[in-house]
């Protein structure tokens, strides 16, 4: 079978290139008997059915007269003409019937709510938006009142539970109250289990925002968005009305111009179901709503973990600093939407904005001069530790040290330092005689310790005597007597 396209250049090649059907076929990739057949065509017919006679072609009326006078099911459709002579199988029956039986229209109550009775709650996808370092997806919660239509809408990086709590908050703060009950979808955060004919299991920190709140859930059945078509309606109009052609480049942009359309556009129109702008309906809406909580409800997910060794803890994989005295302990993470609060034993210890993006390192700059002064600390106290083990006059030492210089930490490094090269003994020597004369700066000690290595050079394993040592030999004396003149004449004569 060739496509409508397909049939156009067969048409087209023929009449304004004066190709031959041989040609056409072989430039369409068909054979040229094809091309033949087609041209002699006055309209694209498409694929023809072939005609096949059924068992069934003798029942057809019969089958419509049965459907016509109730909705039989096709097994009892197929038992009645089988009393008629019908030889076939109910299969045969089954498909034929599946096509022929008119689908039967769905039909929805009209729902009417009371002023201050519900709101609808959903969420929408909207695309991606930049967050930190990577690309979030844009989600959309909606709240809509049933009774006055009015919506509130705030875009969200994530749908977690902390930011289902926190939209739910700030839409009755909007409200300026709460309503008698919050029809949801079946949502993680709020539904835990809900099936047909079986009892719904609400979340448990749902039910215990939703009393703190003053409002009762309401879960819609599964499969079932009809039940909640205000605001599924909400969600389309915001897609279609407010996004389409919009891009933005943060999340806090995409808020700012939500806020603006909804208080210009979506919440001051004449609604076509209520004939009255949403904004107006309001007011009256709001005689019939519960009054807001005394305390706000913390909207947060709690976690609970170890600091490394590095004072970082990790949530959602990016780190968050802690004071250095933390370090490898145990600790609770605390997310908000906007803020990461870290406790140690129900006590505050760290406090920062929340990250959106992917492995960033969020540090407290507090928290890296503690550590900073935590190490330095250490360092000093080694520092006098390895300075007092000089010599017993290294504590005297140090003392005058610090009360006639200014940067003393300086020179007790560098007096260690001279330990290690002269050896502490030598050190020590040189203290004592530098405290004789009343000074105390590592210079001096240095030079005296130079002094005393070229007045007494050190010897080393193999001692080699210089030239002037040679002068000190004593020889013994030797009697030259025997050199005699009669001593010579002896020996001759022997």
């Amino acid at each position: 079978m060739i496509t409508r396209e397909m049939y156009h250049w067969i048409h087209f090649y023929n009449r304004h290139d004066k190709l031959t059907p041989s040609q056409i076929g072989v430039k369409l990739g068909i054979s040229g008997s094809t091309v033949r057949r087609h041209l002699g065509e006055s309209k694209y017919t498409g694929r023809r059915k072939r005609e096949v006679e059924s068992v069934l072609d003798n029942y057809r009326n019969q089958i419509s007269e049965l459907l016509s006078a109730h909705p039989y099911t096709s097994e009892q459709i197929f038992r009645r003409i089988c009393e008629s002579g019908y030889t076939g199988s109910c299969s045969t029956v089954r498909r034929y019937v599946h096509q022929v039986r008119p689908a039967a229209p769905k039909a929805f109550f009209s729902l009417h709510f009371a002023s201050g009775e519900a709101a609808q709650v959903d969420f929408g996808t909207c695309g991606t938006v930049p967050c930190g370092n990577i690309n979030r997806r844009l989600s959309v919660f909606v709240m809509v009142l049933c009774y006055s239509r009015y919506l509130y809408a705030e875009f969200i990086p994530c749908e977690r539970k902390e930011h289902f709590f926190q939209c739910h908050y700030n839409a009755f703060l909007e409200f300026n109250g709460v309503p008698e009950r919050v029809i949801v979808d079946n949502c993680k955060c709020a539904v835990t289990e809900n099936r047909r004919y079986t009892e719904t299991v609400y979340n448990s920190s749902y039910l215990d925002f939703s009393s703190i709140c003053g409002f009762r859930p309401d879960a819609c059945h599964p499969r079932s968005p009809h039940e909640k078509g205000i605001v599924e309606n909400a969600v389309k109009y915001i897609k279609n009305n407010f996004l389409t052609g919009r891009k933005f480049g943060s999340l806090e942009e995409a808020n700012s111009a939500l806020s603006l359309w909804r208080r210009e556009v979506a919440n001051v129109r004449v609604h076509s179901v209520t004939g009255k702008a949403p904004s107006v309906m309001l007011e009256e809406e709001r005689k019939n709503l519960h009054p807001l909580p005394l305390k706000s409800p913390e909207c947060a997910v709690v976690k609970h973990c170890r600091a490394d060794s590095r004072c970082r803890v990790w949530f959602d994989t990016n780190s968050y600093s802690v004071p250095s005295r933390y370090a490898s302990q145990a600790l609770t993470v605390k997310a908000k939407t906007d803020e990461v609060i870290i406790y140690h034993n129900e006590k505050s210890v760290a406090r920062h904005s929340r990250s959106y993006g992917k492995k960033i390192d969020i540090v407290d700059p507090d928290h890296r001069k503690e550590l900073r002064a935590v190490r330095r600390k250490a360092n000093v106290q080694n520092l006098v530790r390895d300075f007092l083990n000089i010599d017993n006059t290294a504590s005297k030492f140090m003392e005058e040290l610090e009360l006639n210089e200014v940067n003393a930490e300086l020179h007790m490094r560098k007096t260690v330092v001279l330990a290690e090269k002269y050896g502490k003994k030598a050190v020590g020597e040189a203290m004592k005689d530098m405290m004789h004369f009343g000074v105390y700066r590592s210079e001096y000690l240095e030079n005296r310790l130079m002094s005393s290595l070229r007045e007494k050079p050190q010897e080393g394993h193999l001692h080699v005597p210089k030239a002037e040592d040679a002068l000190k030999i004593e020889l013994k004396q030797i009697d030259l007597s025997i050199y005699t003149r009669s001593n010579y004449e002896q020996t001759d004569q022997t």
